[in-house]
């Protein structure tokens, strides 16, 4: 015992010297006997993330759930860290993925999760290779929108840095916002307000339920009508897109046309009421004449019978209008060429002039034949005597 105890000491202290000279930075960044990725044939690659958080060696590496390897080194390179994941033999990473720091517990221990790309790209990244700050995309906000009321940020509130997820402070700590600020307070009274509606009315809504149903049903069927007037409407908006300088214009003209209308609005109401007037004029016409128009109606039927009945010959009657005196259809056997050959006959005696041209005029009977100038008229002349000499001579 007594031979033992100076040898341990000793041991000790060798072991301290050494420890003290490398300088040693915890178990952790001792290799741990079987860790993942450490094995005969693994492979390691490195990533680059703005912040270890609180990420140990010897920590985890997942893919897809799965642990494939285990965190190596964890070095500093301007500003950034640069974890080494060795990973086990026969893994491989698929190209453009990133890696995110996450829990494992909530107890407090990390580990390193490797995510695919989404869509999948060919290829893989070769072992060696790095996996660039790049690769690794921000966390999204929470929306904010300028309407709104304001809305703590959740993200820029709790720090969740670029390639981490939320620690379970931060999510313990949104909750507490959500419950605080987020409005589900409200609920109790939106219940209650619930409660007041129904109450009593069970039997109301038992009825409203199928008649919901029913307008469902029919909104489902007319869902292509729907579709054509959204798309109608959307064809109405760009054509009124298109006519805004129009629109524009006749916006900026309407007051000056409401003025214009304010100004003649005596006229207007002059006009309405000279309307007024011809309507009563109109009616008491009517009332006084309707027999009489009755009767001239009831008149027109025949003459309008005789007219379609002498439909036909108006139509055909049409040929000569536009060609008297030659019939339309007679016109090439008649004209050839630029002349026409006629005959005119023309009675010219005293009788037909008489009966004629002066009984036109109001010359008729005065004007008598050559046998006149003998002292009796033709008409006068004595029956059953010479015709050669009955005019002229005696009886």
């Amino acid at each position: 015992m007594t031979r033992t105890r100076p040898a341990l000491v000793v041991v000790m202290a060798i072991v301290a010297i050494s420890l003290t000279g490398c300088g040693f930075q915890g178990l952790n960044s001792l290799p741990v006997p079987g860790a993942q990725g450490t094995a005969k044939g693994s492979t390691s690659i490195k990533a680059i993330i703005p912040s270890a958080a609180n990420l140990v060696e010897n920590a985890p590496v997942l893919l897809s759930d799965a642990t494939v390897g285990s965190v190596g080194a964890i070095e500093v390179r301007n500003w950034k860290a640069e974890v080494t994941l060795r990973l086990n033999p026969g893994i491989t990473i698929p190209r453009g993925s990133h890696v995110m720091v996450a829990m494992t517990s909530v107890l407090g221990s990390m580990h390193l999760e490797v995510v695919p790309p989404d869509p999948a790209q060919p290829g893989t990244i070769p072992p060696g290779s790095t996996i660039p700050l790049a690769a690794c995309p921000d966390q999204p906000n929470v929306p904010d929108d300028p309407s709104a009321a304001p809305v703590a940020d959740i993200n820029v509130a709790q720090q969740v840095t670029q390639c981490t997820y939320p620690t379970t402070e931060q999510v313990l700590s949104s909750l507490s916002v959500v419950l605080n600020g987020g409005g589900l307070a409200q609920i109790g009274d939106i219940v209650r307000e619930l409660n007041s509606t129904l109450d009593g009315r069970a039997q109301v809504v038992h009825d409203l339920i199928p008649r919901l149903n029913t307008l469902v049903g029919d909104l489902n069927r007319q869902r292509d009508h729907i579709v054509s007037a959204i798309e109608g409407l959307d064809r109405l908006t760009d054509t009124i897109n298109e006519q805004k300088p129009t629109i524009d214009r006749a916006l900026r003209d309407g007051p000056q046309i409401l003025q214009l209308l304010v100004d003649q609005r005596p006229n207007l109401t002059g006009a309405l009421d000279a309307v007024g007037r011809l309507s009563r004029t109109t009616d008491d016409i009517l009332r006084a004449n309707g027999q009489d128009i009755r009767a001239v109606v009831a008149n027109l039927s025949p003459v309008l019978d005789q007219l379609q009945g002498a439909g036909p010959a108006l139509t055909q009657s049409l040929n000569i209008l536009l060609t008297f005196p030659f019939a339309e259809n007679a016109i090439p056997q008649i004209v050839r060429g630029d002349y026409v050959n006629g005959t005119i006959n023309l009675d010219l005696t005293f009788g037909r002039l008489d009966r004629g041209v002066l009984a036109s005029v109001g010359g008729g009977s005065t004007f008598y034949g050559p046998e006149a100038v003998m002292g009796q008229p033709a008409g006068a002349a004595k029956r059953n005597t010479d015709p050669f000499t009955g005019p002229i001579g005696g009886h």
